[in-house]
């Protein structure tokens, strides 16, 4: 008989003589399994890959023997794995192998990360993307305030900073808004550009007194050096992955959504043939592959349960950080701008579409786009789409598109996960729709703790009102899913660990506890629903209720363990969330992180 069923054919029987040992217990901890059938517990029991019991200690050490191994929690405190529904693993590998600039404004750091970056790659290796600057105008954990506007001295390096620490990496950074790339000798030498080269049209090489190029390139002279950048060393892009994985356990992540692409997945397939996978990782093909991928039958849920697919991404605008994402209205502080549309969204049926639509509009009375025709592909696979959306506008848009299919397929009232990504604005006309149309909101909590710097003054506080509106949303009959969108935009970082979105979502504040009332308070949820997001209904959300996001029996063994009650804090001194340490994780039964080793 296999042990799995044995074991839970035993589970409620006294003294059955057949119960094998189990492989792990875990006992003495304050466990919270996110089951309502059996919310509370004291231990669990563990066999292979998969949880064979959870009770009380005496329960649980029934199934100790002598190939066991027991560990004491001690009183710790014991979730489901957390379940990330939003990160980059490419980007975020690169950024922590590499150089992150996101936080610096100053010649002194600069240096001292680029030198950091060089010391990590292996020589030859690019040092690129970087994001100097993003919190020069507003500091990190700032509230925000009256739009001062950039002050006059804004950050600009050159290349001499960090020639000397790079002779041997090739250097193309870029300031986070995309206004300006330094690069540095190597890499101005790869590219051919000296003192004779002229800059292309739409483009500028700025040089010093003596006609030097400075290193600093701005519009069409990036792609100058843009062209000469080779592929990612398929070593670099596995150390890349480590880093991720490491910092996943690290935070108790133990399921990454991921978007991902085919040279990402070859990585995932080769770090999972070494056996060094220590989180889950499910697959978002964008959704243009679907013209390939749905003629090879590859449908919702293919692959295993390491490596999974469960949708394809897409995205109808930009994003609030360099203020892309798509309004009716123009920016409060940028008169001329309403944001824009992503290439996927093109060819529109009529030219201009969706920056022409009033707010009485609808975006399918333009006719069928491209999005919309790549869906009609996608809904014989049953690979869900997620979609990014973020302006009210964006938003919209999204949400006309999905109506229209999901009501043509009879999918409306059907269990068809359908998500939106990011929902960041909704029009307050938009809110309720969500529910009817039985949609999913993947929302990135901690977007609020750091964007609010600057919220205001981009869109004003009225349509802030319907910003990160997370209880309107649930409120709405949206289903909420949390994922943390490491690393970030151009403008942000945001971190793989769950603390960060749970303390985000319960307190709506920065990090520096501001303001002290919360940003639009009224929005925050509850310690239990912000759990929930990150662990029971991620998975449902991935058609993996039936194997994860709550320790019950019969559920893969994916689980973090606390040196904080997350719970009992973040309803009572949600500050101390952002103290609370992973002491363990554990993925598929396996120990892969114990702090202090």
């Amino acid at each position: 008989m296999n042990r799995l069923r044995a074991f839970l054919l035993c589970a409620g029987l006294a003294g059955c003589a057949s119960r094998d040992a189990a492989d792990l217990i875990l006992v003495n901890g304050n466990v919270y399994t996110m089951d309502s059938a059996q919310p509370r517990a004291q231990a669990i029991a563990v066999d292979g890959e998969w949880i064979v019991a959870v009770g009380s200690n005496a329960e649980i050490r029934r199934y100790a023997g002598a190939g066991t191994r027991t560990v004491d929690l001690d009183g710790a405190h014991v979730f489901p794995g957390f379940n990330d529904a939003h990160v980059h693993i490419q980007a975020t590998g690169a950024l922590l192998t590499g150089a992150n600039l996101l936080d610096v404004h100053q010649a002194g750091l600069f240096v001292e990360r680029i030198k950091g970056a060089a010391a990590r790659l292996p020589a030859g290796s690019w040092i690129t993307r970087g994001d100097w600057g993003a919190y020069e105008q507003w500091a990190a954990g700032s509230a925000g305030g009256p739009a001062g506007g950039r002050s006059a001295g804004r950050f600009t390096p050159s290349r001499d900073l960090i020639d000397s620490v790079t002779p041997e990496h090739p250097v193309f950074v870029r300031s986070f808004d995309g206004a300006m790339y330094l690069a540095n000798a190597r890499a101005l030498e790869a590219a051919g550009i000296d003192a004779r080269t002229r800059a292309p049209q739409g483009g500028t090489i700025e040089r010093d007194g003596a006609g030097r190029p400075t290193g600093i390139l701005r519009g069409a002279a990036v792609s100058l050096v843009e062209r000469v950048i080779p592929p990612i060393p398929f070593d670099q892009r596995l150390a890349q992955v480590r880093a991720v994985l490491q910092e996943a356990r690290e935070g108790g992540v133990t399921t990454i959504q991921d978007l991902t692409t085919a040279e990402q997945l070859q990585a995932y397939r080769e770090l999972q043939r070494r056996g060094e996978l220590t989180a889950r990782i499910l697959l978002r093909p964008s959704l243009d592959n679907v013209v390939h991928t749905a003629g090879l039958g590859l449908t919702q849920g293919f692959g295993d349960h390491w490596l999974r697919f469960i949708g394809y991404k897409a995205w109808v605008d930009g994003i609030m950080g360099n203020s892309s994402a798509m309004f009716f209205r123009p920016y409060d502080h940028d008169p001329a701008n309403k944001g824009l549309v992503r290439p996927i969204m093109l060819p529109e049926a009529r030219p201009g579409a969706a920056m022409s639509m009033t707010e009485s509009q609808k975006y399918t009375d333009f006719g069928v786009g491209n999005l919309e025709r790549l869906l009609n592909l996608a809904v014989p696979t049953a690979l869900t789409p997620h979609v990014h959306a973020i302006g009210d506008k964006g938003v919209r848009l999204l949400l006309d598109i999905y109506e229209r299919v999901l009501t043509e397929r009879g999918l409306v009232d059907s269990d068809h996960r359908w998500r939106v990504i990011h929902a960041q604005v909704v029009h307050p006309n938009d809110m309720r729709r969500f529910g009817q149309l039985r949609l999913v909101a993947e929302v990135n909590p901690y977007h609020v703790s750091d964007d609010m710097r600057w919220m205001e003054e981009r869109i004003g506080a009225e349509r802030s009102k319907g910003a990160y509106a997370f209880r309107d949303l649930k409120n709405a009959g949206a289903v909420l899913i949390f994922g943390s969108d490491s690393p970030g935009t151009n403008a942000a970082r945001y971190y793989l660990s769950p603390v960060y979105g749970l303390y985000a979502a319960v307190t709506r504040q920065t990090l520096k506890g501001e303001p002290a009332e919360g940003w639009f308070p009224a929005q925050r949820l509850t310690m239990e629903e912000a759990i929930e997001a990150y662990t029971k209904t991620s998975a449902w959300a991935s058609f993996e209720e039936g194997i994860k996001g709550t320790l019950s029996v019969g559920k893969l063994a994916d689980i973090a363990v606390f040196d904080t009650d997350l719970m009992d804090v973040g309803r009572s001194q949600p500050a101390r969330l952002l103290e609370a340490r992973t002491l363990y994780t554990v993925v598929g039964g396996r120990v892969v992180f114990q702090r202090g080793r």
